[in-house]
Formats: C-alpha cells, structure tokens, sequence
C-alpha cells in the first residue's frame, strides 16, 4: 500500500517534470529501500526514457533536510568526490543516480561472521577487507581535506563532516576498488574527529559487534587500520585522542539509547585497545 501511495505522489507531483513518470502501463516498477528518516525507493525502467537512466533512487523527504543533502552532493561533486550524480531535484524529491556495488557494511561483516581477529581469516579475505577499510579512510580523507577550513592564525580548523556516518552509507565496488558515500542530509561544519569516532562507533555497533559479544578484537583491528590509514594520508591533520574516546561513547550510548539498552558504557573499561599513536 505504501508503495502505491508512493507511485501515485511521484505521477501526480512530477508530471510535469518527468512525463516518462506518466505511467498508464506499469512502464516502470518500484521497490522500498531501508531508510529510518525518510522515504527512499528504488524506481527501475523497463522502456527507453528521455530524462532519466533506466534505474535511480528517489528521496522523498519527511526531515527538512532535502536543501543540505542536494547542496552537499552537489558541492562534493564539484570537488570529484565519488558520490552519486543529483538527476533531478524538486523538494521533497530528490532522484539520484543508482550506485552499483556492495553495501560495505555488508561486504565486512559478512567475511567476520564467527571471527575473532583478523588473523584468522583467509589471507585473501583479510586482504579484501584491509583494502575496503583503507579506501574507507581514503573517501574521509578526501571529504575533509577538500573542505578544509582554517582560522586566520591556522589554529583551529573546520571540515565539512558527513554527520551521524553510518558504514551502511557506502557503496563498495571491490573490482574497480572505489567507494561512493550517499545520505548528506545531516552534514555540518566542524571537527573532522566527529565523522572518524562515527565510522567506529559504527564497525563496532554492527553485527558482529559489540552487542552481539565481547567487544570482538577483529572490529578493534579494523578501527586501528582505518584510523592509521586516514592519519597517515593527511598527516597534517591533528587527532585529539581524548576528544576522540569521548565522542565514540558518546555515540555508542547514543546507538545503545536507539536499540533501548538501559546501560552507561565506561570508557576506560573498553577504549584501552584503540591505537593511540596516530
């Protein structure tokens, strides 16, 4: 029924924009995509179109977000990041191009189902996943050096941050080695450390993780060959430990507030592993 409704809105308000959205024969079909937010769908052709490709994701918005993710995209576009090309945009649909690959979420922790460490993968496997959390840390270093914002006297600096990052927000091409981010509708200025203790707070979150176990070293390995990759392709960059442990459990008792775990994580009984010298 949702779906229904949802092809109905997108005829009846993007007609006049989109006439191959004008569909009296079922010329193209839609599925639901997860989102927590808003409405995503997957829209696929099955005729030739004039505006659009044969398959895109369309954003409905229920936030009042659809300006910062739209202008975001566009303005990492500009600067080459990999991140999907805006089709169309009138508020609150935002069509963007269909990124092909591999939920990097997925693409982890399935390769970690049953493993302690790292080292106890297939070296391939191990091999695959170092590269996905390298090119990971590559895409970040990318985002924030490109947005680099200095004060007169260079003492404090701004990045444009992702916000509330997700590793489920990227889409993984294994063969060709490249990683697009998608959702921008939460990004802000500020310290580059914010989105880095988002990206682990997420590898440690998702299954395995740390709800599942004892804090699976196989994920510490992870954070620790992330971090060391993103500091070492931008040395420039200062990583502010203390600033960093606070901000991964604030965002782990954030996560643990959204699963309704009543529990206060303790930093010093669980942050000892992380490599501090970045």
């Amino acid at each position: 029924m949702e779906l229904f409704k949802t092809r109905k809105d997108l005829i009846t308000d993007l007609k006049e924009d989109l006439p191959e959205l004008v569909d009296k024969f079922n010329h193209f079909i839609l599925f639901p995509i997860k989102s927590k937010k808003n409405s995503v769908v997957g829209l696929m052709f099955n005729r030739d179109t004039l505006h659009l490709p044969k398959e895109v994701v369309v954003k409905i918005f229920r936030t009042n977000n659809a300006d910062i993710e739209y202008n975001t995209l566009t303005k990492l576009k500009e600067k080459n990041l990999f991140v999907p090309d805006v089709l169309f945009y009138k508020q609150p649909y935002l069509i963007l191009e269909k990124i092909k690959g591999v939920n990097l979420c997925d693409f982890i922790n399935e390769k970690l189902e049953g493993v302690v460490e790292l080292g106890h993968l297939n070296p391939e496997i191990k091999t695959e996943i170092t590269h996905s959390i390298e090119k990971l840390a590559d895409w970040f270093n990318q985002l924030h050096s490109k947005t680099l914002i200095e004060n007169k006297d260079h003492s404090v600096s701004t990045v444009l941050n992702k916000g509330d990052t997700q590793i489920r927000d990227f889409i993984y091409k294994p063969i060709e080695n490249e990683i697009y981010g998608l959702d921008f509708e939460d990004s802000y200025n500020g310290n580059h450390i914010d989105d880095i203790a988002w990206v682990c707070c997420s590898l440690l979150d998702t299954n395995p993780g740390i709800f599942e176990r004892t804090v699976p070293k196989a994920k510490i390995e992870l954070i620790n060959l992330f971090l060391r990759a993103y500091y070492r392709n931008n040395p420039s960059i200062h990583f502010d430990f203390k600033y960093f442990t606070e901000k991964l459990i604030e965002n782990l008792n954030i996560v643990m507030n959204r699963r309704g775990i009543n529990v206060v994580l303790n930093k010093e009984n669980f942050i000892k592993e992380i490599s501090k010298d970045m």
